[in-house]
């Protein structure tokens, strides 16, 4: 059986997992610059070691708000082969493994046309919602 690795973090009460594969590293929480006109979610931009990083609160795209202050936060910073951007998340707490047996697809009536999540993953009596950051475009960041 093939096991995946997934980095799990927590946004509210809830627990959500990305493949290992999409993050890149995660920093403590940076104040971002802010930008003018920018999208909703879209909170700036920091400077990563010299690059350039759209900001995005992760909780608010996704409709779950937040319980942590700011300061402190964690950003998973992706970097999808075109484009870096960092996601705000409440806390990242573990990687696991988890196979195909672990994660069922998602009714799309239940997630209401929410793009980023693909699944839930359910291990140990936990139920953590599957989420992919590379369904972030640029179209969502700037």
């Amino acid at each position: 059986m093939v096991e995946e690795q997934f980095v799990v973090f927590h946004l509210g009460k809830e627990e959500y997992a990305v493949q290992i594969s999409q993050v890149k590293e995660i920093i403590n929480y940076t104040e971002p610059t802010r930008m003018p006109a920018s999208t909703d979610g879209m909170l700036g931009v920091i400077n990563l070691r010299g690059k350039i990083v759209s900001i995005i609160d992760l909780g608010e795209k996704i409709g779950t708000g937040s319980q942590k202050e700011l300061k402190d936060k964690k950003i998973i910073i992706i970097d999808n082969g075109n484009e870096s951007y960092g996601v705000i998340v409440d806390e990242v707490t573990e990687v696991i493994k988890l196979n195909k047996e672990h994660i069922e697809k998602v009714d799309s009536q239940i997630i209401k046309g929410n793009k980023y999540i693909t699944g839930i993953a359910k291990k140990e009596n936990r139920l953590m919602i599957i989420i992919d950051l590379n369904l972030l475009t640029g179209e969502d960041v700037l």
